[in-house]
């Protein structure tokens, strides 16, 4: 049996050892409590019985005493009453000689006395006594207190006597007769004495049957007590000897009985045991095989993970290269005079490309969710963008299911963000193919909705909206599950999978994913995810056609919706119809009408499936009514009439209609309104003080052309090199301002190169940017571990290496130099210079630059405020606080800069000390005091410059890479640094 601990609520209270011991000597044996029991009633019946019998005996006595005398005073009063015919006198004597026999006959009478009421000399009734016998009584009568009485006894504490009235006789005379006390008293004390002592002998027989019966119960609990305590010690063999009493001897049978019972348990327990150590002994032998077995099966699974992830990141590397040089290729090729045939069909080629590089993602990515090596990229991108590419890629498995992708952006979202766009892609094809196999004839609308943003952060919601027309309850129950997290991953089906790495996707980018139920049966995916606002790209010019009236003819009212939506935007005047045949006589009336629109845009859809006469209609709104026609629809259905009205129609434009594809084909359509566009695309050629020389090292040729194309678009000089040891000797022998090496070459790898381009360099360091197909962490974290400075995943698109340059290579806003370029020559962020001042401690260089950054934008605000409200002497201490934060971090243009600027205000600083130490009245400073206008200006610049510099650098690094703590973040809570530890 467990002994109750103290924190059960059954279990007996503690009781302090003090109230213990008080309970302990309160505690009686059983022999004192047979005694008590035995002793108690015997002695209680015999003092009742006593005191009953001495009272009794009490009673009768005085009762006799009384009688007696009530007897001996009626003789006398009818002796006295009868000798009325004598004399007085002879009466007298003859009475005094009667109540002298009756004194010496009754020795239980003490006295006798006779008494007569006459008259005094006063003419008062007195007693006068007449005759007497015996001693004076102790108490005297008056004859007022006995006039009108009968006979009747008088007693007190003095005396006892009988009254009796003599008969016949007017006189008032009264016979006295005292009772001698002594006598009731005597025979009293003789019962009392009587009693006394049979109490006594009662009290004896009763003490000895109390210790006769106390010291038999005792020995029999003795004997039970004893065989107990033998039976505790586990000799379940002894028995309670048998006993006269019947309560005792069934205590003894049960106890008996127990003890059996226990001989039994016990035997059933050794049993037990031996069967237990014996089953445990083989369950540890069978354990230790199982061990074994499972220590292989580990290293095998750890051997067929190695070899999976090696096969993984060699097919990713073999599959990017060649990506590689057709993504980028045809986005050189898009650059150049082509029709716009020719350019839609570049772009399938484009969109085709990304959309097999998404699905190595698919593969890559599901690999990195489970063995929790998933890394985001961190690159500028469009949104808007990203979605129209994603829809127009999944169009065509729309339109087997008559099926049209509508993307709907919404104006407030910026240019540009930071983010990851190849893994927002991969959640789109996702949620997207889903709601495709959920619908059928209809439309699906994609929208983004700028949520909420603040300062660099932006929050975004995407929602995808399906019909439900070829998805039951059952089907909705199990996209719900994939959507949550709860479905069994072993039983994945390939879209199973796809949303189990979309949800995983978002939820690495700190991102919600949901399903919401709509009222008309469909379904809407919905996802929410944090981006920052890309500060860094060269704000877009906002298109607009003012007072351009356009004629929407589109029977599809979601895709017309679309178009209104952005030409409203664009702050054109949009018109609608919806109705092919009553198409001609609506333009014929506004051509009476005088009300032309500016352009018409004719959706394919009015067709339906009547190419010619569709053909017909269009020629006929262009010949007779001289209309500037542009037309949409699917691919499919653009081929079907584009022979026969190229060179009628201003454009064609595929659907889904993205809006840089409507741009371009209402800068045709109104040519009045368009502006140039740069040969280069969205991304115009960077300014530089000087022509920078880069090195571009790759074995595969296609790789090298490309880079070299698209450097020199950035008006870069490029040098190739097709090994480690060629870029080795072309280093040693010129200056090249930046490095990107591929990693994966035969004989001298990318990795090896950098490693004696770092060990051989002296002065300023090169950055080198590696060029790799593999973008998993430990690949990450070995790049960077080994020298590089960044790295650019493979296929290398425009916008990414245009954004590697700015970052890593100084841009001039103009072509004449600063008289501060002195401060420009050191890096940005010099990773090394950290660590060197961090003591090599990576986490604390980590913590302190983030520390830094993390108050930039406040320091930013702070200044701008005391430089706009001349408090030079608060900017200083601002300036003084922000340097001393820079000095413990590998930011030497910053550190630079704000040295400079605490240095120009520092007199100020010391004046104001001056004066403070003279208890002078604080006065405005002077204009002879403030420093030189224009100098304070050019570094104040410099340092705003420096501080929005850093931040967009900030914007796009993850510092746990750049150090290389991505396994050591996962051990740490949210938010939580080493630095916080330390603090």
């Amino acid at each position: 049996m467990v002994p109750p601990t103290p924190s059960d609520p059954t279990s007996t209270p503690q009781v302090p050892p003090s109230s213990r011991r008080h309970r302990s000597k309160r505690r009686l044996s059983l022999r004192a409590l047979l005694f008590r029991y035995a002793m108690t009633p015997a002695l209680i019946l015999a003092v009742l019985l006593c005191l009953l019998f001495t009272l009794q005996q009490m009673s009768d006595r005085r009762d006799l005493l009384l009688s007696h005398g009530r007897a001996s005073a009626e003789q006398l009063v009818e002796l006295i009453h009868l000798s009325d015919g004598y004399a007085f006198e002879e009466r007298i004597q003859w009475l005094d000689k009667s109540l002298m026999a009756l004194m010496l006959e009754r020795d239980m009478i003490r006295s006798v006395q006779l008494y007569r009421a006459d008259l005094n000399s006063a003419g008062e009734e007195e007693f006068k006594l007449i005759s007497s016998v015996g001693p004076r009584p102790r108490t005297i009568f008056t004859a007022d207190e006995l006039r009108g009485k009968s006979a009747h006894v008088h007693e007190d504490l003095k005396s006892l006597q009988v009254l009796q009235p003599l008969i016949g006789d007017d006189a008032n005379c009264w016979l006295s007769i005292e009772l001698h006390r002594p006598y009731f008293l005597v025979g009293t004390y003789q019962v009392a004495l009587v009693g006394l002592v049979g109490l006594i002998i009662c009290s004896l027989v009763a003490l000895v049957w109390a210790v006769a019966m106390s010291e038999r119960a005792s020995r029999s609990m003795d004997r039970i007590k004893e065989s107990l305590r033998i039976i505790g010690t586990g000799k379940f063999a002894t028995r309670v000897p048998n006993s006269h009493n019947l309560e005792l001897f069934q205590l003894g049978e049960e106890i008996n009985q127990m003890a059996r019972n226990l001989a039994e348990y016990h035997r059933d327990y050794q049993e037990g045991l031996h069967q237990t150590m014996e089953d445990l002994r083989q369950s540890l032998d069978a354990m230790e095989e199982q061990n074994i077995e499972l220590e292989i099966a580990r290293k095998k699974a750890e051997e067929n993970s190695r070899v999976k992830s090696t096969f993984l990141a060699n097919t990713s590397h073999e599959i990017r290269t060649p990506l590689n040089g057709i993504i980028g290729f045809t986005n050189l090729l898009l650059k150049t005079e082509v029709d716009q045939l020719q350019h839609d069909y570049l772009q399938t080629i484009q969109r085709s490309s990304e959309n097999l590089l998404t699905s190595i993602n698919d593969i890559l990515d599901f690999s990195r969710i489970e063995s929790g090596n998933l890394v985001l990229d961190h690159s500028p991108m469009n949104l808007g963008q990203v979605l129209e590419e994603t829809l127009q890629i999944l169009a065509p498995y729309g339109y087997e299911h008559n099926l049209e992708l509508v993307p709907f952006v919404d104006p407030q979202l910026p240019p540009s963000q930071i983010g990851d766009p190849l893994r927002i892609k991969q959640i789109l094809t996702n949620l997207v193919s889903s709601a495709i196999r959920c619908s059928e004839n209809g439309s699906i609308p994609v929208r983004i909705a700028v949520l909420s943003g603040k300062e660099s952060e932006l929050m975004v919601r995407i929602s995808i909206t399906d019909n439900g027309e070829r998805c039951d309850d059952q089907g909705r129950r199990e996209l719900r599950l994939l959507l949550t997290g709860t479905a069994n991953q072993q039983q994945l089906s390939n879209s199973g999978m796809g949303l189990g790495i979309a949800r995983n996707l978002v939820h690495s980018m700190q991102g919600e994913i949901g399903l919401d139920e709509n009222e008309q049966g469909g379904c809407t995916y919905w996802i929410q995810l944090p981006l920052t606002i890309d500060r860094n790209r060269i704000a877009v010019t906002r298109e607009q056609f003012p007072g351009c009236r356009l004629l929407l003819v589109d029977p599809n009212p979601m895709t017309r919706q679309q178009i209104y939506q952005q030409l409203s935007y664009w702050r054109a005047a949009p018109l609608e119809h919806n109705d092919g045949e009553s198409l001609v006589p609506a333009v014929e009336q506004m051509w009476r009408h005088d009300a032309l629109p500016d352009g018409l845009i004719i959706d394919t859809a009015l067709a339906n499936n009547d190419f010619d006469g569709f053909i017909s209609t269009v020629q006929q709104l262009i010949d007779t009514y001289q209309c500037r026609v542009i037309i949409q629809g699917s691919p499919v259905d653009l081929r079907r009439c584009y022979d026969a009205l190229r060179t009628r129609v201003l454009a064609f434009l595929a659907k889904p209609v993205s809006r840089e594809g409507l741009l371009r084909a209402l800068k045709r359509a109104v040519p009045q309104q368009a502006q140039s566009r740069p040969q280069t695309g969205t991304f115009p050629a960077l300014p530089w003080p000087t022509q920078p020389r880069v090195l571009v090292v790759d074995d595969y040729e296609a790789n090298r052309r490309l880079m070299s194309e698209l450097l020199r678009a950035q008006h870069i000089e490029t040098t190739l090199a097709d090994s480690g040891e060629e870029a080795l000797r072309l280093w040693r022998g010129q200056h090249f301002d930046m490095i990107f090496m591929d990693i994966q070459m035969p004989g001298l790898d990318g990795i090896a190169t950098t490693q004696t381009i770092r060990s051989e360099e002296s002065g300023r360091r090169t950055p080198v940017i590696a060029l790799t197909a593999h973008a998993g962490t430990e690949e990450k974290s070995r790049l960077l571990s080994a020298g590089l400075d960044d790295y650019l995943s493979k296929p290398v698109s425009e916008s990414q290496l245009t954004h590697t340059v700015k970052r890593w290579m100084e841009v001039s806003s103009n072509g004449a130099p600063t008289p501060l370029t002195t401060l420009m020559e050191p890096r940005l962020v010099d990773i090394a210079d950290s660590l060197n001042l961090a003591n090599q401690d990576a986490r604390l260089a980590r913590d302190l630059l983030r520390m830094l950054l993390k108050g930039l934008h406040e320091d930013e605000q702070a200044l701008a405020s005391m430089a706009q409200s001349g408090d030079y002497l608060a900017m200083f201490e601002r300036v003084h606080r922000l340097h001393g934060g820079c000095c413990y971090c590998g930011v030497p243009r910053l550190r630079t800069a704000t040295e400079q600027l605490q240095e120009l205000l520092r007199p100020l600083q010391e004046k104001h000390l001056d004066g403070e130490k003279a208890e002078t009245q604080r006065t405005p400073l002077s204009d002879d005091d403030l420093p030189d206008k224009a100098t304070f200006e050019t570094v104040y610049k410099l340092v705003r410059k420096e501080i929005r510099g850093l931040r967009d650098w900030a914007a796009d690094q993850d510092l746990d890479a750049l150090f290389g703590l991505e396994c050591e973040v996962e051990q740490a809570g949210p938010g939580e640094t080493d630095l916080d530890h330390r603090l």
